[in-house]
């Protein structure tokens, strides 16, 4: 008797474990449209580029364009596009209001720095008015763990009984306040963009970390948030270690996060829930950009 109920809860535990493992990889391919394939090459060397679009330009062919050429002077392989909704600057760099973001992945670093001496890294590049190339070193055994770090966030909350996901409540200081009216433009453009995809959002950050203190803050607020996604089944995309490839600016770690959708996180960020959790200060310092995905149309 009791070796059957041990073998019903060992199937029990394997049949959750293989559905969060395909909730998650349907989440990755179909809503964020990430492309990232799961045990890749140790030395793979992950290309994020930011870009800007010249007058008249349309994202999608310009991206098309660029892509091809990045392709047919290299081993890149696209793993991720997005169309931008809007950026948080960082302090170390001039202010940018980037239109969208692609995310390569080279065989290595070498791969990537022998591509650039083609002509058509450069042909590439100058389909953009702006742009800013940053990389990173992929966990990729991280990247292995994230479904069943998720699942152990949500059971965790649901021992704690939290079984349900409280809906936003919209924040009046949101609305009212002045010092928050550049947020108000960023949900305003979340909304608008929601019609590009109306299934998911798509946040890069670019992190350098603060004093242990701020360190602390981040991981308060970064619980509060995946523990809420957790529950609906999305979750961190790509984590690892910043590396500058071109100009000043440093940073410490990439985080790559998708949501459900840009009308979801609109109604997060002037949420009571976001203003607990963050009060909109966020420690460090960092590039952020929203975008949704359009990988598929790529």
């Amino acid at each position: 008797m009791i070796l059957i109920i041990v073998s019903l809860a060992l199937l029990t535990l394997l049949g959750i474990l293989a559905w969060q493992e395909v909730r998650y990889r349907r989440t990755r391919r179909i809503h964020a449209q990430d492309l990232q394939q799961t045990f890749h090459p140790r030395d793979a060397f992950h290309v994020i580029v930011f870009f800007k679009l010249a007058k008249g330009e349309k994202l999608l062919p310009t991206v098309r364009r660029f892509v091809d050429l990045a392709r047919a002077g290299s081993e890149a392989r696209l793993i991720y596009a997005g169309q931008a909704a809007f950026t948080i600057n960082s302090n170390q760099m001039e202010p940018r209001d980037w239109d969208g973001v692609l995310l390569l992945q080279y065989p290595s670093r070498e791969s990537y720095q022998h591509s650039c001496e083609d002509y058509r890294a450069s042909a590439a590049r100058g389909l953009f008015a702006d742009s800013y190339y940053h990389a990173m070193r992929r966990n990729r055994r991280f990247g292995a763990r994230v479904p069943r770090y998720m699942l152990t966030l949500r059971l965790r909350d649901i021992l704690k009984g939290n079984w349900r996901v409280a809906p936003f409540r919209s924040s009046t200081e949101f609305q009212t306040f002045p010092e928050l009216q550049a947020w108000r433009d960023r949900v305003s453009r979340l909304t608008a963009l929601h019609e590009v995809n109306r299934s998911g959002l798509v946040v890069i950050n670019l992190l350098k970390l603060p004093s242990p203190g701020g360190q602390e803050a981040i991981e308060a607020a970064g619980h509060g948030l995946l523990s809420r996604i957790a529950a609906l089944g999305h979750g961190p995309l790509h984590v690892g270690r910043a590396v500058a490839i071109e100009k000043l600016a440093r940073f410490d770690r990439v985080f790559i996060v998708s949501y459900p959708s840009a009308r979801y996180y609109a109604a997060m960020l002037s949420s009571q829930f976001y203003a607990s959790v963050t009060g909109f200060r966020h420690p460090g310092d960092a590039i952020r950009v929203a975008t949704v995905p359009v990988t598929a149309q790529i």
